[in-house]
């Protein structure tokens, strides 16, 4: 069974964005790099396509897979 906990948080009302979404997915992330979701998870909660969700991981630097790009290239065979 599924929990949700509501969470309130004061953002100043001159802040532009989607603070929603920012925060979905920067918790997604934090979980993520935890260890505690998948990839796939972690999009899913984040409320965003998987694409978008490694786009955005790379944004912040962040490796989405524990390969390196060689490393990946040559597991896909794309060498």
């Amino acid at each position: 069974m599924s929990h949700e906990v509501l969470v309130r948080v004061r953002v100043p009302s001159h802040y532009a964005g989607d603070v929603e979404k920012e925060v979905r997915v920067a918790y997604a992330i934090d979980l993520f790099v935890r260890g505690i979701v998948s990839v796939e998870r972690a999009a899913e909660l984040a409320g965003i396509s998987l694409h978008e969700f490694l786009l955005e991981l790379r944004r912040r630097g962040i490796p989405a897979y524990p390969y390196s790009d060689e490393e990946l290239r040559e597991e896909l065979g794309l060498d």
